[in-house]
């Protein structure tokens, strides 16, 4: 299309460009290889740019390395000689030191310097450091299991009725999914069961008294009353609360396009200081 001719333009036109790639499992559980490029713009802008998504047959090193020859040989795109830096998350196929795509396009070009995503680390941080701790590792199982519990449309419903009743004149939330690779969704549960706690706290109270509730039902719902009820949920969901308020926004700073490190480590320090 005329978007990708004009685009493939001003790439070839920049003295130096970098790549950021990622990949990601499609429904049909095939690899999806997202392949964008950031380059300098003529004007002095700095322009970042889609400019692939195909199907990765091979999700290795090497093969995720012969997409990306397929896709700059396709392209016409001089990597050997203009590339400057390459950004992956941390997958070992990706930054692997003896067998990683960022290690292949090296020894192609030795000047393409690897950059380890910023939010992918502080994402790992976050991660080793709730699961050296039994205390956070037994509350996000507690969180987790309630959300599973949650999801029924009858237990949803009755949720967001106790929501109506406790708290009218506010926005009306779901508990939904978070994911153990992206903890900044753990965030939006803990907030949701946070602001919302009464109300879930009725809602199952009323579930496990339902008289169409059958046993397991009941027995469930009672046994997470106790759990959410106990002190060390309870002091651990506020801990966590402000934890995630100063490393939620962080994550997002750092996914921006306008990312500046410096702004971030003030960032960072504004929320101790608040």
């Amino acid at each position: 299309c005329v978007g990708c001719v004009w685009v493939l333009g001003d790439i070839k036109k920049s003295n130096l460009f970098s790549v950021i790639i990622d990949t990601t499992t499609d429904i049909s559980n095939k690899e999806q290889f997202t392949f964008l490029m950031r380059y300098v713009h003529e004007q002095g802008n700095i322009e970042e740019r889609l400019v692939a998504l195909v199907t990765a047959p091979d999700s290795t090193g090497c093969g995720l390395f012969e997409v990306f020859c397929n896709i700059t040989e396709k392209y016409g795109i001089d990597w050997k000689k203009r590339l400057c830096a390459q950004a992956y998350d941390g997958a070992a196929s990706m930054q692997g030191k003896y067998s990683g795509l960022k290690t292949f396009i090296q020894n192609e070009n030795p000047n393409a310097l690897y950059v380890w995503c910023s939010a992918h680390l502080l994402n790992l941080v976050i991660v080793d450091t709730c699961d050296c701790c039994i205390v956070t590792k037994v509350f996000f199982g507690d969180i987790r299991a309630l959300v599973e519990f949650m999801r029924a449309r009858k237990r949803t419903a009755s949720f967001i009725e106790w929501q109506q009743q406790l708290y009218p004149n506010q926005r009306k939330r779901h508990l939904k999914r978070f994911s153990n690779t992206r903890w900044t969704s753990h965030d939006r549960v803990i907030v949701v069961v946070y602001e919302k706690y009464a109300a879930l706290l009725k809602a199952l109270n009323s579930i496990a008294s339902a008289n169409d509730s059958d046993g397991d039902t009941s027995s469930t719902a009672k046994s997470l009353i106790l759990r959410i009820s106990s002190f060390n949920f309870v002091f651990t969901m506020i801990f966590m609360r402000q934890i995630f308020s100063i490393t939620t926004p962080v994550s997002n700073y750092l996914q921006s396009k306008s990312i500046d490190f410096i702004q971030a480590i003030r960032l960072v320090d504004k929320k101790k200081n608040d």
